[in-house]
C-alpha cells in the first residue's frame, strides 16, 4: 500500500532541530503532524511543495517578543511570518496585555489597541479573543509582574505590604493557572524598577510551584550589569525555578566587554545547578522609551500625570537634570563622538516628522543643551509612548553572546506589518529580520555559527525552555511546524532607516500542517493556536 500525506515537502536538506547536521530527506504530513521523514519516494500527497536546493527546519520559535501589543489588530503577523517563526512568546519585559485593566495605568500596555480590554485582566479571556479571532502562528504569553504591580499598587515606589504581596501572588497564580508559562519581569521599567529583591523572590517562588520560568529583563544592562545578573540569578537559586536572562547584552562603550564576565556568571551557576540561558536579537542598538533611556526611576512614580508635573515644574526638572548627569555621565559629554550622537527618536505618536532624527542634532538646531531637549521631547504629547534608537553595543560582544552554548535567539520585537497603522512608524528592524539576519549575516557570511547550531539556537532550544515536547523538532509525531528556505538567499532587508521590509529567502512556513507562506507569499489561513503552559 502507497503512503499518502496530506503535504509532501520532497527533495530538501532536512535539519532536525535538535543540532544534528542536515540530510536529504522529503518530510510527509497528515493533519496537523509530521507523520514521516526519510525517502518518501512514490508517495502521494494532497500537496507536494518542492525543496530541492532549499533546507527544511522546524518552525522557528521566538523566545522573547511583545506581540501581545499588536495581535489584537494583526492576527497575520506578517513580519513574523515571513521570517519562518511558527510560534512566539509574549508578554514579556514585565508586562501583559493579557492581564491590563481599562485604566489609563496600562496606557504601556494598550498603546496600540483600538479596543477595550473586554477580558477585564483575566488572562483566559484574553487568550479566549485571540482564539476567537484567529491568529497566524501559535501564541504563547508570560505573565507580567510590572502589570501584575500596578493592579495592585499603581506606580507606588514603595515595596507591598503584606496584604498587597498576597494579592499579587494570586493574581499571578490565577494566570498560571490559565495558561501563562512563566513570569516576566521589566526592572528598568516603573512600575517593575520599584520591586525590591524579596517582592521578586515571593513571586517567583509561585512560578515556580506551578512549573514555570522566570524571564527578566534586567534591572541594568549597563554600568550595573554583573549586580543585574546576579539579582536574577539570587532569584532563580532563592525560588528554584529555571532563569532566562532577555536579550542580553552590554551598554555604552565604558561597558562593552562585560558579557565575558556575564557569561561566566551563568557557566558557574549552571555548574552549580541552576537552568539559566539568555536570548539575543542580532542588532547593536536597542529600542525603547526616551524616558527610560533618560529620567531615574523616582521621576516615574505616580505614573504619567506625575512625571508631566515635575517635568513642567522648574525646580523638579532642575533636580531631574542634575540626576541624570549623576546617574548617566555619558549624557553630559557634548562630543562629536557623545552619547547623543547614538541615539535616534523611534515611533512619536506625537510629531511623526520628529521620527529617525538624532537627539544630538535636534539639540544643535535648536541651541540647547541635549539633556533639556529630550526632557522637551517627552512633553509633546506626554500621554503617548516616544521611543528611540540607542546604538550602544558592540559588534564583538554581539558575536561572544551568539557564539555562546546557552544562548537562544528571540527579537524582542512586536509583530508587524508594512501596511496600516503599523506601517506608518518607525520600528526596530528586529521585528523583520531577527532570524533571517542571524542566518545571512552570521551563518553564510561569517560562519560564527553553523547552519545546524543556529537552527537549534531558534527551535529546539526554545522549546526545551517552554516544554514543548513536540514543537522545536523535526520528526515523526512532532507538530508540523515547519520552515523552507533557501540558504543562498535567507537575508534580512530591515534597516534603521527603512524598516518595513519583509526577510528574503524564506520560501515556505507551515503552521500545524496548514501552508502560511507559499513561494514567500503569505496566505490567508490562520492555523496557529493559543498554547497554554500544562
Amino acid at each position: 500500500m502507497t503512503d499518502r500525506y496530506d503535504i509532501l515537502i520532497q527533495g530538501g536538506t532536512v535539519f532536525d532541530g535538535l543540532g544534528g547536521p542536515g540530510k536529504r530527506a522529503d518530510v510527509g504530513i497528515r493533519d496537523d503532524r509530521i507523520a514521516a521523514v526519510g525517502d518518501l519516494t512514490g508517495a502521494h500527497a494532497g500537496r507536494v511543495l518542492e525543496a530541492r536546493n532549499r533546507y527544511v527546519a522546524p518552525g522557528f520559535i521566538d523566545i522573547h517578543t511583545h506581540s501581545d501589543l499588536s495581535v489584537l489588530i494583526n492576527q497575520r503577523m506578517e513580519s513574523s511570518v515571513h521570517q519562518g517563526v511558527t510560534t512566539e512568546v509574549t508578554g514579556n519585559c514585565g508586562m501583559s496585555v493579557g492581564l491590563v485593566l481599562d485604566s489609563p495605568l496600562f496606557g504601556l500596555e494598550r498603546r496600540f489597541m483600538t479596543e477595550k480590554a473586554t477580558w477585564h485582566g483575566s488572562l483566559s479571556g484574553h487568550l479566549r479573543r485571540v482564539e476567537d479571532q484567529g491568529v497566524a502562528i501559535n501564541y504563547i504569553t508570560l505573565a507580567g509582574h510590572g502589570t501584575i504591580r500596578k493592579r495592585v499598587m499603581g506606580f507606588d515606589g514603595r515595596k507591598p505590604s503584606d496584604r498587597e504581596l498576597d494579592e499579587m501572588k494570586a493574581l499571578l497564580d490565577q494566570a498560571m493557572e490559565e495558561g501563562a508559562f512563566g513570569l516576566s519581569t521589566g526592572l528598568e521599567y516603573a512600575a517593575g524598577s520599584f520591586a525590591k529583591l524579596p517582592e521578586l523572590i515571593a513571586l517567583s517562588q509561585v512560578a515556580a510551584r506551578q512549573g514555570g520560568f522566570y524571564a527578566s529583563h534586567l534591572r541594568n544592562e549597563g554600568d550595573f550589569l554583573v549586580e543585574s545578573v546576579q539579582e536574577a540569578l539570587t532569584i532563580g537559586e532563592e525560588a528554584g525555578l529555571p532563569v532566562q536572562l532577555s536579550h542580553h547584552k552590554a551598554e555604552g562603550v565604558r561597558n562593552w566587554g562585560k558579557i565575558h564576565a556575564t557569561l561566566g556568571m551563568v557557566d558557574r551557576a549552571r555548574a552549580a545547578g541552576l537552568d539559566v540561558a539568555c536570548d539575543q536579537y542580532p542588532y547593536t542598538a536597542f529600542m525603547t522609551g526616551l524616558s527610560v533611556v533618560t529620567l531615574p526611576s523616582w521621576a516615574h512614580e505616580g505614573g504619567t500625570e506625575a512625571m508631566i508635573t515635575r517635568l513642567e515644574d522648574p525646580t523638579t526638572r532642575a533636580h531631574i537634570v542634575a540626576e541624570i548627569r549623576r546617574i548617566h555621565p555619558e549624557l553630559s559629554d557634548l562630543s562629536e563622538d557623545s552619547a547623543w550622537h547614538r541615539i535616534e527618536i523611534g515611533a512619536c505618536y506625537g510629531c511623526r516628522d520628529l521620527e529617525g532624527k538624532r537627539i544630538s542634532d535636534l539639540a544643535a538646531q535648536s541651541d540647547k543643551d541635549p539633556i533639556e531637549t529630550a526632557l522637551d521631547l517627552l512633553l509633546i504629547n506626554p500621554r503617548s509612548t516616544i521611543s528611540v534608537i540607542y546604538f550602544s553595543m558592540s559588534e564583538e560582544d554581539v558575536r561572544q553572546v551568539m557564539r555562546y552554548p546557552h544562548t537562544m535567539i528571540g527579537s524582542d520585537g512586536v509583530s508587524a506589518s508594512p501596511h496600516g497603522v503599523q506601517g506608518r512608524h518607525q520600528v526596530h528592524p528586529r521585528a523583520y529580520g531577527t532570524f533571517p539576519r542571524v542566518l545571512g549575516r552570521y551563518v553564510r557570511e561569517q560562519g560564527l555559527l553553523t547552519w545546524e547550531e543556529a537552527i537549534r539556537k531558534m527551535t529546539s532550544m526554545p522549546a526545551r525552555r517552554l516544554g514543548l515536547a513536540d514543537r522545536g523538532r523535526l520528526e515523526a509525531g512532532s507538530f508540523a511546524d515547519i520552515v523552507v528556505f533557501d540558504p543562498e538567499r535567507v537575508q534580512d532587508r530591515a534597516s534603521f532607516q527603512d524598516a518595513h521590509h519583509f526577510a528574503e529567502g524564506v520560501s515556505h512556513v507551515l503552521v500545524n500542517g496548514r501552508i502560511a507562506l507559499e513561494d514567500g507569499n503569505q496566505t490567508e489561513t490562520l492555523a496557529g493556536r493559543v498554547l497554554r503552559a500544562g
